[in-house]
């Protein structure tokens, strides 16, 4: 996946049972100008962007929330360079 650091992405997380292990994430590809922008689409149909998440998953795991990020902390998501500054 590409990623625009200046864009916007929806993620949506996904409930794990043991979150302290990491946390499945589902990032859709559409890019956003703003965040509000990201928000906006997301209110305007929620339930497509939670299946797409479900589906993605096999049905396994249920969507906990969903968030606009900007695209260079997507990148580093990506990357795998996020640490959990909450241990």
């Amino acid at each position: 996946m590409g990623v625009a650091l200046s864009k916007y992405y929806l993620i949506i997380t996904m409930v794990t049972a043991t979150p302290e292990f990491g946390t499945d994430m589902f990032i859709f590809h559409q890019e956003n100008d703003t965040q509000q922008q990201c928000l906006d689409r997301l209110d305007a149909n929620p339930d497509k962007y939670m299946w797409a998440a479900i589906k993605n998953f096999g049905g396994r795991l249920q969507p906990k929330s969903a968030y606009c990020v900007k695209g260079n902390i997507v990148q580093e998501i990506l990357d795998e360079n996020i640490v959990n500054t909450e241990s």
